[in-house]
């Protein structure tokens, strides 16, 4: 007889091998790897049955499906800890899915989450990395910290001053990343092209559903 809080991962198809990243976990950390997930596109019905406090509201749909949800089910034998909002589910293909709603279901057999590739409408097409002074601001050793950062550096505004004893072109960008980092004021990013960019703020680390987004210059 088939029992469902046990047999879910043995008796559906299309069982794949995922990682739940843990919000607030130090980048690079490794996470927990279950091996029989599944999951789903939302429908157009659930779609609309959106809450109006219902955090996916903070990524603007139009009010229309998005190709980029999904309902993931996680085995509670394999993840006996509940998932959290803001925890992301990272697949095989590396597509991160960041976990909006969740409840368990089946008879308390799985976890249903509900949830979002916040980065997918950005497109991140670059990579950056962050270095750290190691020195101080008067004579400053730079070293790497992190690597590999798939981000979009989107152009914001350049400012032309040709007046000054030096003419100088500073160029602003705002820096999509597709996962939180702790930036301070001994931290600056480095573009693919080695381009140097100081950090001016950072926003969006704290939002579930966002992507965290710095603000940077570079020239002078």
């Amino acid at each position: 007889m088939l029992d469902p809080s046990n047999d879910l991962s043995t008796v559906a198809d299309g069982a794949q091998t995922v990682t739940l990243l843990r919000r607030g976990r130090t980048l690079g950390e490794e996470g927990t790897v279950i091996t029989h997930a599944l999951s789903r596109a939302i429908t157009a019905g659930e779609a609309a049955m959106v809450a109006t406090g219902d955090v996916r509201k903070q990524v603007p749909s139009g009010g229309q499906q998005q190709a980029d949800d999904l309902v993931w089910h996680l085995p509670v034998a394999e993840l006996p800890d509940a998932p959290q909002l803001g925890d992301v589910i990272l697949d095989g293909d590396g597509r991160r899915w960041t976990i909006l709603a969740v409840k368990l279901a089946t008879l308390g057999a799985r976890w249903r989450c509900e949830t979002r590739d916040v980065g997918i409408k950005v497109g991140l097409d670059d990579a950056i990395c962050v270095q750290k002074n190691a020195g101080s601001s008067a004579s400053p050793r730079w070293r790497m910290w992190k690597t590999g950062i798939r981000a979009r550096i989107q152009p914001l505004e350049t400012t032309i001053d040709s007046t000054a004893a030096t003419p100088s072109t500073t160029a602003r960008y705002r820096i999509f990343v597709e996962e939180n980092i702790d930036v301070d004021h001994t931290c600056r990013i480095r573009g693919a092209d080695g381009t140097i960019y100081t950090i001016l703020s950072s926003t969006g680390a704290d939002r579930i559903g966002e992507l965290q987004v710095i603000e940077v210059e570079s020239g002078g």
